[in-house]
């Protein structure tokens, strides 16, 4: 079907070209509506709502599936198995932080991690050289932006398991998973009503809940 914005007849459009013609396919203005009304819905509050709730949902995603990767390490090693912030998890020489960094606030793990195994015993069995890393978590959070993702830490320090799937250090609480402007110290109350909740037990387990009153 073709839409003749110079009034050719079908005769004529039978010799010439439909350029020649000036006339646009069914298809193709179907096409230019459906971009349209994309660009349309991408400005309202149901888009960016969306938005929101995808970004927490993938980072939580993401950080669950870091825990566990750990947890099952060290069952398999039969050693203790960490993971801590890093604010430079992809460097050579990669270390665990709680500083801020960037637009990222201390202690908001949004900075990016490392999974590593230990190959001797310390204090809290924080990462050292020598311990090797298993995976590095560059970070969630794009810098500069007015919103993004943000993952606060009830306090410092790595969670870490032992061979038998116990979790024998790390932050006594739960991890909030938010979206909102950049903050300094972790926002109470939270700053998304789509905000998320990540707990991890004793016996290592893994519980997503949604906030009560907007906090963990």
């Amino acid at each position: 079907m073709n839409i003749r914005a110079n009034g050719c007849h079908d005769g004529e459009c039978a010799l010439r070209s439909r350029r020649d013609c000036g006339g646009f396919t069914l298809i193709e203005m179907l096409t230019v509506v459906t971009i349209v009304a994309i660009l349309a819905a991408s400005s309202s509050g149901a888009f960016q709502r969306f938005i929101v709730g995808a970004r927490i949902s993938e980072g939580a995603s993401t950080f669950r599936s870091a825990l566990e990767l750990a947890r099952s390490e060290a069952a398999m090693r039969g050693v203790r198995v960490g993971v801590c912030r890093s604010i430079n998890a992809n460097d050579a020489g990669a270390t665990c932080s709680q500083a801020a960094f960037g637009n990222v606030a201390a202690n908001d793990w949004s900075a990016g991690w490392i999974i590593y195994a230990k190959t001797g015993v310390n204090a809290a069995d924080t990462y050292e050289a020598g311990d090797l890393v298993l995976r590095r978590q560059a970070p969630l959070a794009s810098a500069g932006t007015a919103g993004r993702l943000m993952i606060w830490a009830p306090a410092a320090g790595a969670v870490v398991y032992n061979w038998n799937g116990m979790r024998v250090a790390g932050p006594v609480g739960t991890f909030a998973f938010d979206y909102g402007a950049v903050s300094g110290p972790s926002p109470v109350p939270l700053a998304s009503d789509l905000a998320r909740c990540m707990a991890v037990n004793i016996a290592g387990r893994i519980d997503l809940t949604a906030p009560s009153n907007a906090r963990c």
